[in-house]
């Protein structure tokens, strides 16, 4: 029950947000080579990846931006577990009552959640000292569990107390749950501002890098994106978002790089397939490969259906390019032989007349006489015979 309570603990502090921005790798507006906000899942069977995840604010352990997410059923357990240990908490238990306030958050349960676990919590701060508040990790969680139940102005009483933090991170954190309201209010602007002042103060908060990362992604902005999302290990999602980087700045052969690398993780991610193939297609020029990834995809099951009708979309506009292709390969090829063939007879044409006119040059030329040489003499004249006696 520890190690649970801890590791849930450990993951809210190290790792506060994210945004509800997700790659598109299927595409949007230009299906093959852009990336916008979405809420397709990431289908898995382990158990630490969560195939129903909402896009709402969450700690980086359920992250939509990351491969680290968690069953909503499974944080519910832990919460359980955590609630019937911590009935009766007291000074002790103060990291725990933090962690079932994460647990419950996690699990879905919003505010609602979180909110009477605080009170508890402060209970037993104010038992050792009236004076106390509560601690700032409280304060974050609340925020994150008001920003998920949409109770934006509660959410804002928190994170305006952890604005004058004096610890980097939590000033970080806040200004990151800033902006994801903003975000979620449409004001996207103000969303980047903020989580880029939230890299100011702390360079390396990697939620804030995320956001930034995959809003620019989403607008084309390849850029940016391949500088927040660098360095941010080797998760295959994230490494997705980087794929998709590369395609947009025409760099191909970065791109079926991390194909590789995505693909050896997570060899039956649809979205990634669908990517990866098209990088083929349109990247590579490679139609026989890609056609064979795209088919790949039909076969595998689970995984969004839009990737499969996509799939199925661009494996006929390869048919139709291939057999286009076909066609020009065989006219090409008969363009070819038919002027081999003119060629060959214009040679033997060539070659005739050439024949002719050494033939007609032999015939009119005659032997000459040599200079000094005599005339050939003239046959003697037959001789006469007298005529008979009369």
């Amino acid at each position: 029950m520890r190690s649970i309570s801890l590791g849930l603990l450990g993951l809210l502090l190290s790792f506060p947000f994210f945004s509800c921005s997700t790659p598109n790798p299927t595409g949007s507006a230009s299906p093959e080579k852009s990336a916008s906000s979405g809420g397709e899942s990431r289908e898995e069977e382990d158990h630490s990846i969560s195939s129903n995840f909402s896009t709402l604010t969450y700690s980086l352990s359920n992250n939509p931006l990351t491969s680290k997410v968690v069953l909503s059923g499974k944080a519910k357990e832990y919460a359980d577990e955590l609630e019937a240990k911590l009935a009766n908490p007291s000074g002790k238990d103060r990291k725990d009552l933090i962690a079932l306030m994460a647990a419950k958050r996690l699990s879905g349960q919003g505010i609602a959640g979180s909110f009477p676990v605080a009170k508890k919590l402060m209970i037993v701060e104010m038992k050792e000292d009236i004076r106390r508040e509560m601690p700032e990790i409280a304060q974050l969680e609340l925020a994150l569990a008001s920003i998920q139940s949409r109770q934006f102005s509660m959410a804002e009483h928190w994170i305006e107390k952890l604005l004058a933090s004096k610890n980097e991170k939590t000033k970080a954190a806040a200004l990151t749950a800033k902006g994801i309201i903003a975000q979620l209010d449409n004001r996207l602007p103000e969303a980047v501002a903020l989580w880029n002042e939230a890299i100011k103060i702390r360079s390396d908060y990697e939620p804030a890098r995320l956001n930034i990362g995959f809003t620019a992604l989403r607008f084309g902005d390849f850029r940016t994106a391949k500088a927040m999302l660098s360095g941010l290990g080797e998760d295959w999602f994230v490494q997705t978002g980087l794929m998709q980087a590369e395609r947009l700045a025409d760099n191909p052969k970065e791109a079926a790089t991390l194909c590789a690398s995505i693909l050896a993780k997570r060899k039956n991610y649809k979205p990634a397939m669908f990517s990866c193939a098209l990088n083929e297609y349109q990247g590579m020029n490679n139609l026989a490969k890609a056609r064979i990834e795209l088919e790949q995809i039909a076969k595998t099951e689970g995984g969004p259906t839009q990737v499969d009708e996509k799939a199925y979309l661009t494996i006929g506009r390869i048919e139709k390019e291939q057999r286009e292709q076909q066609a020009k390969e065989r006219a090409a090829a008969a363009a070819k032989a038919q002027a081999a063939q003119q060629a060959q007879q214009a040679q033997q044409a060539a070659q005739q007349a050439q024949q002719a006119q050494q033939a007609q040059q032999q015939g009119a030329q005659k032997p000459n006489a040599a200079p000094g040489a005599q005339p050939p003499a003239a046959a003697p004249a037959p001789a006469q015979t007298p005529p008979p006696a009369q």
